[in-house]
């Protein structure tokens, strides 16, 4: 399932977080990590047009001079992802930080991408990089968070409609489960708004969408694997948020968006977004296939 890893490293305390995860996942799944460096692209800037030759030179040199200084902390960290028994490969390449990322992901075929969200002293705000990666990635990409103690995956949430049940990110949780031994929930909310709905009324939708809910998952075949839990809340967000909490939740897997229809490219669903910006454990994203 995942053979390879891509873990993208800027040097902030973020990408710290990622390569924890990055190297939890090559250990328990004996995968290799591949860390990249990317330095951005400056020569793609119009106005470099106009600078001196002096001043052009001066940045060719920084650029060199990065390449080598980043490379050879690479190789730090590869001597220490060594000796934990994690094989560890590094790369450096020159562009814009989001396409660089996802063009190495297909180049080097991996399985998932960890990153950090990119802004590590705002708890609920994404960074662009990490946000354009979500967006555009065909490669599942872990959003890594910081972790208060020793990382270990043993309870993971996969959001679910009643629509779609057999979807890629249940099938990655579930190949996941299989190697680790983690227990899956999947989690439909019932979203009633702001409505004061009886609560006799309440608890015939919650029943109604558990009895959907669990036929769709006797008929994939899941019954055995997969927790099927149903509750009510103001909306999705909220009530996977509180879930997470509830039950100490490690991972969240959810595709970018929901429904059944095909979107566009670059499209991320606002429950998805806010999931990945407020939830409390880190979050894989997988896009759904077109079908």
């Amino acid at each position: 399932m995942i053979d390879k890893i891509l873990w993208a490293c800027d040097n902030s305390e973020d990408a710290g977080y990622a390569l924890q995860y990055a190297e939890y996942f090559a250990k328990s799944l004996n995968a290799e990590i591949v860390g990249l460096y990317v330095i951005p692209d400056y020569y793609e800037v119009p106005v470099l047009e106009d600078f001196p030759t002096e001043e052009l030179d001066l940045l060719a040199e920084w650029i060199k001079e990065t390449e080598s200084k980043e490379s050879d902390r690479l190789s730090g960290i590869a001597d220490k992802a060594n000796e934990k028994g994690i094989s560890f490969s590094s790369r450096i390449s020159q562009g814009a930080p989001h396409s660089e990322i996802i063009k190495t992901a297909e180049e080097v075929k991996a399985d998932l991408i960890v990153i950090g969200k990119g802004r590590a002293d705002d708890k609920a705000i994404l960074g662009a990089t990490a946000l354009k990666i979500l967006r555009r990635s065909p490669v599942p990409v872990l959003i890594a968070k910081k972790a208060e103690d020793e990382i270990g995956i043993k309870r993971l949430l996969v959001p679910t409609d009643i629509f779609n049940i057999d979807s890629r990110d249940l099938r990655f949780a579930l190949d996941f489960s299989e190697l680790s031994g983690a227990e899956i929930f999947s989690l439909n909310i019932v979203e009633i708004g702001d409505r004061k709905f009886p609560p006799e009324v309440v608890e015939r939708l919650r029943g109604n969408a558990y009895s959907k809910l669990t036929q769709q998952i006797n008929e994939a075949g899941m019954a055995d694997k997969v927790t099927t839990v149903v509750n009510t809340a103001k909306n999705a967000l909220l009530g996977i948020v509180d879930f997470i909490q509830e039950k100490n939740i490690d991972l969240v897997v959810m595709n970018t968006y929901g429904g059944e229809k095909f979107r566009r490219t670059e499209f991320i669903g606002s429950v998805a977004e806010r999931v990945v910006q407020e939830s409390p454990c880190a979050v894989i994203t997988v896009m759904p296939s077109e079908k």
